[in-house]
């Protein structure tokens, strides 16, 4: 499990290029916030175990890490890797892939935006419970109801099919499992085993 900082700075590397400045994105401190949720709810589902380790707080303008908070408050112009810092560690491949799936669907989107998408997901409305709108907290969000959350959102994604298809999760964490232990069967073996027995089981209609 990772410091979400060293998430941070993976995602604030994603948008910027040395070569291109102008061009690149650099995120401010609400946008990252909400990319660290995100980051955090897919791991959840798709991995079957968080992405990093400190609590993800209902904050009133959505989902915050406040270690993350506490290290660029201040940095609304946007954050600079330089300021942000060198990784400290090497991501495996499939966490890697991700961290870029959710810099890819949601750096999109306005920070504002964002802050309304969170307010509109159960875990941050269920922390949120007796808490008046323009009041703090620092209710934790339900790791349980982002996954529950996130793992439905990614069962609806699967186009129907006659052929049996795999959970997207079952797919992810047969790539992490694999990238953990190469030595065991090729990744999506397993996976497709269980689908056909499943099938075969089925009572012909």
């Amino acid at each position: 499990m990772m410091d979400a900082r060293e998430v941070a700075r993976h995602l604030v590397r994603m948008g910027y290029s040395a070569e291109s400045p102008d061009e690149s994105v650099l995120l401010c401190p609400l946008r990252l916030q909400k990319l660290l949720y995100y980051c955090q709810g897919w791991s959840l589902a798709l991995l079957g175990e968080p992405l990093f380790r400190q609590p993800i707080e209902a904050w009133k303008y959505g989902p915050v890490v406040k270690d993350v908070h506490q290290q660029f408050a201040g940095k609304r112009d946007g954050i600079h890797p330089e300021e942000a810092g060198e990784p400290s560690e090497v991501i495996p491949g499939t966490v890697a892939d991700l961290i870029e799936m959710i810099w890819r669907e949601y750096a999109k989107y306005t920070p504002a935006e964002l802050v309304k998408m969170t307010h509109d997901e159960p875990a941050w409305k269920e922390a949120r419970v007796g808490v008046e709108p323009d009041s703090p907290s620092s209710k934790e969000l339900s790791r349980e109801t982002m996954k529950v959350f996130f793992a439905e959102v990614a069962r609806k994604a699967v186009p129907k099919s006659d052929y049996p298809m795999p959970d997207p999760a079952e797919v992810w964490q047969a790539d992490l499992e694999y990238e953990r232990h190469p030595e065991s069967a090729t990744p999506m073996d397993e996976v497709f085993r269980k689908l056909k027995a499943g099938r075969s089981a089925q009572p012909v209609s």
